[in-house]
């Protein structure tokens, strides 16, 4: 059997695993069908194209953005194309973060990055998935939702002192630009969810921590609770958000009763 090429992305980046002999990665820029059109997503295949020292047997790409075939079906000729490799499959990221946490056993899987997601996995398949809504109709305690908080704040003169100042002049954000770069450029999601990183920097300020602490409980009664058993059942996360708040999310794991086991950065 030959080597496999295993993906995980997300709006922002995307891993990826040529698993054989020895295992190698790389990462790239991310690829979400929803939100990028094949211009965008052939500029990361051509850098995964350059990397790759072989034809792998098959891809495997675990992805956001992709839960619904008719979005997919054009990335699954792309990756076909870039890799040179016929047997490709494509599924929703979170597919992806079920097996790697859960493997053949059920639990809750959740993602918690740039964007958010969650769904029942009995060991073998959905049970049930609660619709994330993306960063404007869902997505609680994702990157882009932190981000779209922080700044939604600052253009309302409601930031605290020291985010005000360094996202007026570290950053050199008004009102205009900002305007300019959520609602007239692309990707708005990742850039919003690039002020995640702004939060960690200072979470032991009252405000960012109220902030975290909100939208975890958020995301859990919003998303978690509405699964049967959500009490008993083992909860797992991954992202980069839930990684790096994990000692908040925990938190309101504690206080809502629920049992979360792994939290990881990656799936891989």
């Amino acid at each position: 059997m030959g080597s496999i090429l295993f993906a995980d992305s997300g709006s922002t980046k995307t891993k990826w695993m040529l698993h054989g002999e020895s295992d190698l990665f790389l990462e790239t820029e991310g690829i979400n069908p929803m939100h990028q059109d094949n211009k965008q997503i052939e500029a990361v295949l051509v850098e995964l194209q350059k990397w790759l020292n072989e034809v792998p047997a098959m891809v495997r790409f675990y992805g956001a953005g992709c839960a619904e075939m008719s979005s997919c079906a054009e990335l699954v000729e792309l990756l076909r194309c870039y890799t040179h490799c016929e047997d490709v499959t494509v599924e929703s990221d979170i597919i992806g973060a079920a097996r790697f946490l859960f493997g053949d056993n059920c639990g809750i899987a959740c993602i918690i990055g740039t964007g958010a997601n969650s769904i029942l996995w009995d060991g073998l398949k959905v049970v049930m998935n609660v619709h994330a809504g993306g960063f404007i109709l869902g997505d609680e305690a994702s990157g882009a939702v932190l981000g779209r908080r922080l700044l939604s704040d600052f253009v309302k003169g409601l930031t605290p002192e020291p985010l005000n100042s360094i996202l007026r002049d570290d950053y050199g954000l008004n009102y205009f630009n900002i305007i300019e770069r959520v609602y007239r450029q692309p990707l708005p999601n990742r850039y919003l969810a690039s002020y995640a990183r702004l939060l960690g920097e200072h979470r032991d300020l009252p405000y960012v921590h109220e902030m975290l602490v909100e939208e975890f409980e958020r995301f859990f009664r919003r998303n978690v609770l509405q699964y049967p058993d959500s009490d008993v059942l083992p909860i797992g996360f991954v992202g980069s958000i839930a990684y790096h708040f994990e000692n908040e999310l925990r938190e309101v794991a504690c206080r809502l009763g629920v049992n979360v086991t792994r939290i990881l950065k990656t799936p891989f």
